[in-house]
């Protein structure tokens, strides 16, 4: 069974479990969790898994950060004996480049949003260490990367824009495990929201749209840097708003299956960032909640607008409010929408489906003869 490293720099965020949800849902290829930080035994769930600060020590994963430092990562690579290196997120690509090089093993790169959208300026304006080297080495990443994955057709339009080259470019939706997920049990007039609370994910326009809607709860599941921002704003419209904080993803999974909707109005960041694909949107869909979300990013690759869920521009809360109203005053509406998302995502993101297509382009590399 041939091995292939997963590359993150840190495994198990509230806000990635998709992650680890494909890791967990290779069959034919055993995977490797390959970390920069410590991976918990509870994070990893029965995965081998490697870390760089316990095997180097900080200055070594610092080092791999910063892009100073392949021998780590190299030696890693070659004493597990992996076959093809997976990275989530173009920042770590460009860090574990030279060490696939040195190692000789093929490196594909999962683009998810953030990394694909991004301008350069920004990126190194929010000096984070890897995404500075992102940077750097992006032409390099572009020229001797293996294969590159977008998780949308939007986003492999804006990695082809950055250079990438179009027939290393496939589009692989990651998918989502079907067997775990709760039983749906909606509350009537219940809203979730799921996503940092960040400005990409339309926080404030949701809010605003909910003004003229009396009676309905939102809860808003996650945690960012517009906690106080959003929590003030709440308030001061007179709205009905729980803040969750960011929850397991069980938790998420239960909070979502109590809903009537899911609402997820994303909008281009500051920074130009934007959605992938909306991971969440596949999960609400998966258990026959409607949807409503904004047409934008990666966003109508989950959502069929008028089968699955209904779908508004951009930063339109009047548009917003006028969809949030038709799904909740219409019952069989919300019903119909519902069940055909369901299926919907059984037919397209079932994630050991996906994952089998992954390893079958995995396998291509391996008959490709390997590293650049």
């Amino acid at each position: 069974m041939p091995r292939v490293a997963v590359v993150r720099h840190t495994f198990g965020l509230p806000s990635e479990p998709f992650v680890l949800t494909q890791a967990r849902a290779f069959a034919r290829w055993e995977p490797v969790l390959v970390s920069r930080d410590a991976v918990p035994p509870e994070v990893a769930g029965g995965l081998p898994s490697h870390s760089l600060v316990d095997a180097a020590g900080p200055r070594a994963a610092a080092l791999h950060t910063a892009g100073l430092a392949s021998g780590p990562l190299t030696t890693a690579l070659r004493a597990l004996g992996v076959d093809a290196v997976l990275a989530h997120f173009g920042f770590e690509a460009s860090c574990a480049l030279p060490a696939t090089r040195r190692a000789g093993v093929p490196l594909a790169t999962v683009f998810h949003g953030v990394d694909a959208t991004t301008s350069r300026t920004d990126l190194l304006r929010a000096r984070h260490v890897s995404w500075a080297t992102y940077v750097r080495r992006s032409r390099a990443l572009a020229h001797r990367g293996d294969l590159f994955l977008p998780v949308s057709d939007h986003l492999r339009h804006r990695v082809l824009d950055r250079g990438f080259p179009v027939d290393r470019t496939v589009t692989h939706h990651l998918g989502i495990d079907l067997d775990v997920l709760p039983a749906a049990d909606p509350v009537p007039g219940t809203l979730v929201h799921v996503g940092r609370l960040v400005p990409k994910k339309g926080h404030a326009t949701l809010f605003r749209a909910l003004t003229g809607m009396p009676g309905v709860r939102l809860t808003c599941v996650g945690d960012g840097p517009l906690r106080a921002e959003l929590t003030a704003l709440a308030r001061d419209l007179r709205l009905d708003v729980e803040f969750t904080g960011a929850l397991e993803h069980a938790g998420t999974l239960q909070r979502i299956a109590r809903s009537s909707l899911l609402c997820l109005p994303s909008t281009t960041g500051p920074t130009g960032d934007q959605e992938g694909l909306g991971q969440v949107l596949l999960e609400a869909g998966a258990l026959g909640r409607p949807v409503v979300a904004t047409r934008h990013g990666g966003i109508p690759s989950a959502v069929v607008d008028g089968t699955t869920g209904l779908l508004v521009p951009e930063q339109d809360p009047d548009a917003l409010a006028a969809a949030i109203r038709r799904v909740l005053e219409r019952p069989r509406l919300a019903a119909d929408l519902g069940r055909a998302a369901a299926a919907h995502v059984r037919e397209n993101f079932d994630v050991r489906v996906q994952t089998a297509r992954l390893e079958l382009l995995l396998d291509g590399l391996l008959a490709d003869g390997g590293s650049r």
